[in-house]
């Protein structure tokens, strides 16, 4: 397996590791200031390996974000030892949460480490003096350096903006950033809900213009990961005809297969190996030394478990109870247990064909295309081998409610049960853990922007955050 973290050292030679100030305040003297930073092919790509190596940080994509979409919901749940992501999980978090400061910081070091490459890489087209093969190249990096920043700002502002909605799209999102970073200092503001995803959806066209020159590689933001990632923005906004075009896109591009042997699925969440379900995946290995910054860590050794409430949606005979240790208060999920050797190292998917077919059954489903939504949705929900066509439900809400629980128990542990209830409106009421949470709307909250950042930038902080936090 081709591994492209494994070269650090090389992809700071271009783009390097910034301080841990805040991306908004700090000096970028070890970032790509200009063009001249980068003059070779060969610059872009180490360039471009520095982008993927921020984005699988444990600050941001190979940890955080995902590990909120399960903690701060109801399917995983933190028994407080060890002191990581506990405030997610009581919901004591204050503005100076360390992990939500983390994920602030290192999501916009992955947006500016990706402008900067745009700039710079663009620059280097204009001068006209690159071969045929090196253009490509370089076009087809400039098209992942799009992708990877369209995903950053979609996963940030799904945690510091409240969910995209005709009535919330007018409130504060992110600081947005196009083809120019900010530079240190620069006076900087959020734009709107809506005005993010503009910027999102932005990216998106721009990296469609040569993601084709990017080979199938499922390591990296390839045609397939492309179109994934649109099918997922367009169903956070309601877009289900968009929605149903990305991903029908995204399964023809991908060309694999849903695993529906019981073993092979259970083994391939022991394996690094690219499965016939991967459409983007983050890379790591046991090179990586990951040790306490893992997810694995987090979901081991520091006491992470899964609700018992996750655990009774199962069927007796689901092969996705194989994915379970122990029971009652003391359940382990082990899609994050590591290799045999190496605990600590498992790839973090991104985006799966499950997701995919779930998307086409809750798009189609909200559009009234019943039949259609059924096979979408038992194309994954046959994993149960018990459950026949006919006793998913045809009437729309009850169609919906299966197919919501349905995303749960196919993708617990990959960070989307939080996000999912904030975009539907669902009201989350947890059952197992240690803290509860009842009939609790989570579309009406937001997390708080970091107090360094608001003490250094003076962005406005997410008003009266904290009325909407759970009542306990």
């Amino acid at each position: 397996m081709k591994n492209y973290f494994k070269s650090i050292a090389i992809a700071y030679l271009s783009i390097a590791l910034v301080s841990c100030d805040n991306f908004l305040t700090y000096e970028p003297s070890d970032s790509v200031e200009d063009a001249t930073a980068i003059s070779t092919a060969t610059d872009v790509e180490n360039a471009l390996n520095g982008v993927y190596y921020t984005l699988g940080k444990s600050e941001f994509y190979g940890r955080n974000v995902v590990a909120l979409g399960d903690i701060a919901a109801d399917n995983c749940w933190m028994l407080g030892t060890s002191g990581h992501f506990s405030s997610i999980y009581e919901y004591t978090v204050t503005t100076e949460d360390a992990e939500l400061s983390d994920t602030w910081t290192c999501g916009y070091q992955v947006i500016d480490r990706s402008a900067r490459l745009i700039k710079a890489g663009e620059a280097l087209l204009a001068e006209g003096n690159l071969t045929d093969s090196d253009t490509e190249i370089v076009k087809g990096a400039l098209s992942q350096a799009h992708a990877v920043k369209a995903l950053a700002h979609f996963s940030m502002v799904n945690i510091f903006a409240l969910p995209y909605s005709q009535e919330n799209k007018s409130t504060l999102g992110l600081v947005n950033v196009d083809k120019e970073s900010y530079e240190a200092f620069q006076e900087v503001k959020r734009g709107t809900v809506e005005d993010t995803y503009n910027q999102i959806l932005a990216d998106i066209q721009s990296a469609k213009a040569n993601i084709d020159l990017v080979a199938d590689d499922y390591f990296r933001f390839n045609a397939a990961a492309l179109s994934a990632l649109e099918a997922r923005v367009k169903l956070y906004m309601s877009d289900w005809k968009g929605a149903i075009t990305a991903a029908q896109e995204a399964i023809q591009k991908r060309n694999g297969a849903l695993e529906m042997n019981a073993d092979k699925y259970a083994s391939m969440w022991f394996s690094i190996a690219v499965t016939s379900e991967d459409i983007f995946t983050i890379s790591k290995t046991a090179d990586d030394n990951l040790s306490a910054n893992s997810l694995n860590t987090l979901y081991g050794s520091y006491d992470g478990k899964a609700t018992s409430g996750l655990q009774a949606l199962f069927a007796e005979n689901d092969m996705r109870n194989a994915l379970f240790a122990g029971k009652g208060e003391q359940l382990r999920a082990l899609k994050f247990d590591g290799l045999p050797d190496s605990k600590a190292t498992s790839n973090i998917p991104v985006f799966r064909l499950p997701e995919m077919y779930l998307i086409l059954a809750e798009a189609n489903a909200q559009l009234g295309s019943t039949q259609e939504a059924i096979d979408n949705l038992f194309a994954v929900a046959q994993r149960n081998p018990d459950l026949k066509k006919e006793d998913i439900p045809t009437a729309k809400a009850e169609l919906l409610k299966f197919i919501s629980v349905e995303r749960r128990r196919e993708l617990f542990q990959e960070g989307h049960r939080w996000y999912d209830l904030r975009r539907t409106g669902e009201h989350m009421t947890r059952v197992g853990g240690n803290v509860a949470v009842i009939d609790w709307d989570a579309s009406k909250f937001v997390y708080p922007i970091p107090t360094d950042e608001v003490n250094a930038s003076g962005l406005a902080q997410n008003e009266n955050w904290f009325n909407n936090l759970p009542k306990k």
